[in-house]
């Protein structure tokens, strides 16, 4: 990739993403989703409603039990960790967020963590501000390129040569 001398690597990470996605705005989101254009049926040769995907996905993913230190609680809302459709879920729910921001010219994203490359670290506040006044359930994190470096996923990304 081509980069400006000014421009860096900037990481987001949402905080704590499966337990804070709010479960029946994301139901919904994944529902008008799968029926614009009756896609959901026409792809997987079914007739079912609107309303019958968003029952399924209610009775598969709310009122969930787990026990914590011997006590059973009840999670009211948010994907239980280890749910089969936590990845869906969150990832439904973020590409909904995502398609309503101005997301900078290079944004990438693997489950909660965001690579971007930011002109400034002025314009990199401006960005984490705006994701973090966007949804009250989400709070992200950044971390900005330190001499051109920036630990992501497991790797060190380095910008050189430019």
């Amino acid at each position: 990739m081509k980069f400006n001398e000014s421009d860096l690597f900037v990481s987001y990470d949402v905080a704590s993403l499966f337990t804070n996605v709010p479960l029946d705005e994301t139901i919904n989101i994944i529902a008008d989703k799968a029926f614009t254009d009756d896609w959901f049926n026409k792809q997987h040769g079914l007739n079912i409603t609107i309303s019958d995907l968003t029952e399924l996905l209610q009775l598969a993913t709310k009122d969930q039990l787990f026990q914590y230190n011997g006590n059973l609680y009840e999670q009211i809302d948010a994907v239980g960790m280890g749910s089969p459709l936590g990845p869906i879920m969150a990832n439904a729910f973020l590409c909904h967020i995502e398609e309503q921001l101005n997301l900078p010219d290079f944004y990438t994203r693997y489950v909660d963590n965001t690579l971007t490359i930011m002109p400034s670290e002025v314009a990199a506040t401006y960005f984490l501000n705006k994701l973090n006044n966007f949804h009250p359930s989400l709070h992200f994190t950044m971390e900005i390129a330190s001499n051109n470096k920036l630990p992501f996923l497991g790797m060190l990304l380095e910008k050189n040569g430019a």
